[in-house]
């Protein structure tokens, strides 16, 4: 029977056979094989003919940028490719300079979008403090600054790294004796104080240590070992396994030979159990044969981004802390004024009377779905000159970025 009420939750899964209307979805994820909407949007428009004064900012040109379809929070850009024709009057060269303005004005709602928490890491450089983030929120920056709800900086150096290994998770990895290890079918000592031996016994089944470690299912991690394998060694194998036995093992690298050199076995893998057993085997089964070990790693990956924040006027994290960290796209300016996002200028030598010239500005404003009021303004020193706009051109464009969060 169809519903009558309009109710605010509905709580479970929902499965709809059939036409789903509505006119507001609002969700932090979504998931279907159509959606209808403009998932990336692109706006042109072009401008003309203006003279532009010596020495005094002059409006070119105004546009909007509109607000993107559905409401949807996306990426915001915008690309002017600005072309003019300066008049010199004289037949000899002129070394004028032009400067370009992309402007907005700000708008009333916030200005600022959340990028997330920010840890500290180090100072790389005077003036300027590093912070980390957990995931790629590389498309959470964009002109402008950083900063608290109240604070502006400015950054540099945005990188996005993954698989970024975390803190250590074996005890004694490095065998300063064999202390937190575990032996079964054999004899684990200790390798001149630096590595670990595990010596097979008189039973025909072979010899091998292991430790179990604590993880969360559905991380992911990175195992590493060395083994030092000679002619008078047993052959040695590592293994990850779900248990205390080999035999539960999911991950198990080739079997070293006794003569094979130093040999390092890495495995990234996701956890599906709580605890992993970590393992090093001697796989002869001859008695008193030995397998030599060290460097045990275990550690979780991380997808991380890294940006350098000024630290003029104090910093934005404390040190060895962390903090909710803001993109403001336009700084300190305040709502209803203009805020300069970009700034071009080049300086140039004239032909004799007419010169013709290109400029170009780029501006990515980061995430957002408001209407932008924007516009251009020129300026030149070449005085007595006129600078003319011949026909340039606007693209603005909002793309989906994956996220919707504020």
């Amino acid at each position: 029977m169809p519903f009558y009420e309009d109710i605010k939750t509905i709580s479970g899964n929902l499965v709809v056979d059939g036409t789903l209307e509505s006119k507001h979805i609002k969700t932090d994820s979504l998931e279907a094989n159509k959606f209808k909407g403009a998932t990336e949007e692109e706006y042109y428009n072009f401008f003309d003919d203006t003279a532009v004064g010596f020495n005094s900012l002059t409006v070119v040109h105004e546009f909007d940028f509109p607000s993107t379809e559905l409401d949807l929070v996306k990426g915001r850009h915008i690309k002017v490719e600005y072309n003019a024709k300066l008049a010199t009057g004289t037949s000899g060269t002129v070394s004028p300079t032009v400067t370009m303005q992309t402007e907005i004005k700000v708008p009333d709602a916030p200005s600022y979008r959340g990028i997330g928490l920010g840890y500290h890491v180090s100072f790389p450089s005077t003036g300027m403090q590093r912070l980390e983030f957990d995931g790629n929120v590389v498309n959470r920056f964009g002109c402008g600054n950083v900063g608290t709800l109240s604070s502006y900086r400015l950054y540099r150096n945005l990188h996005f790294r993954q698989n970024v290994e975390q803190t250590e998770l074996v005890q004694n990895p490095f065998f300063t004796g064999t202390s937190n290890w575990v032996a079964s079918g054999g004899t684990l000592s200790s390798y001149f104080g630096t590595a670990a031996s595990i010596q097979q016994d008189s039973n025909a089944d072979e010899a091998y240590f292991y430790q179990a470690v604590t993880v969360e299912i559905g991380k992911k991690y990175r195992f590493s070992g060395l083994t030092y394998t000679s002619a008078g060694t047993s052959p040695a194998q590592f293994h990850l396994s779900t248990s205390s036995s080999v035999a539960d093992a999911f991950e198990s690298s080739s079997v070293f030979s006794a003569s094979s050199g130093n040999q390092t076995y890495t495995k990234d893998f996701i956890a599906t159990t709580t605890t992993v057993y970590i393992m090093g085997e001697a796989t002869s089964a001859t008695n008193s044969q030995y397998a030599v070990f060290d460097n045990f790693t275990l550690k979780e990956l991380q997808d991380k981004t890294y940006v350098d924040v000024s630290t003029a006027s104090g910093q934005i994290v404390p040190t060895g802390g962390s903090a909710l960290v803001y993109h403001h796209p336009f700084g300190a300016t305040s709502s209803g004024d203009w805020a300069v996002v970009d700034t071009r200028q080049i300086s140039y030598r004239t032909v004799p009377y007419t010169h013709y010239l290109q400029m170009t500005s780029e501006v990515y404003l980061g995430a957002e779905n408001i209407t932008y009021e924007c516009r251009l303004r020129i300026k030149h020193l070449a005085f007595g000159d006129t600078l003319t706009t011949e026909p340039s051109k606007v693209l603005m464009q909002s793309r989906m970025i994956g996220e919707q969060s504020t």
